[in-house]
């Protein structure tokens, strides 16, 4: 277990990243992601201490939250999608490693 009481374990089966968060990050989803993390170590107390009317509650704010994570995902990868060209082969796209080559060489020609 970590030292924020959940385990790693559990964040990779619910495909949930720990607190540190990728580089690069949206903001909302990493405040989030430690929200989700709070309320299930509120779920745990309220399980341990026999609260079940608390312990739902929980979970259902729980699932609301997880709800929200994933459409920001998804929205994000649609934008991703969206911000990136259709096919990378096509030669109506350039190739970004083949233009700095390109460019290398007429540099080379010309100094």
């Amino acid at each position: 277990m970590s030292i924020n009481g959940i385990s790693p374990e559990l964040l990779s089966a619910q495909n949930i990243s720990g607190s540190s968060g990728s580089s690069g990050q949206n903001p909302r989803i990493a405040a989030l992601e430690r929200k989700l993390q709070r309320l299930n170590q509120e779920k745990k107390k309220a399980v341990e201490n026999k609260d079940q009317d608390k312990a739902r509650k929980l979970e259902q704010e729980i699932q609301a939250v997880k709800q929200q994570i994933q459409e920001l995902k998804k929205k994000e990868e649609k934008k991703k999608k969206t911000d990136a060209p259709e096919n990378p082969d096509d030669p109506a796209v350039p190739n970004d490693s083949a233009l700095i080559a390109g460019l290398g060489q007429q540099v080379d020609q010309y100094a």
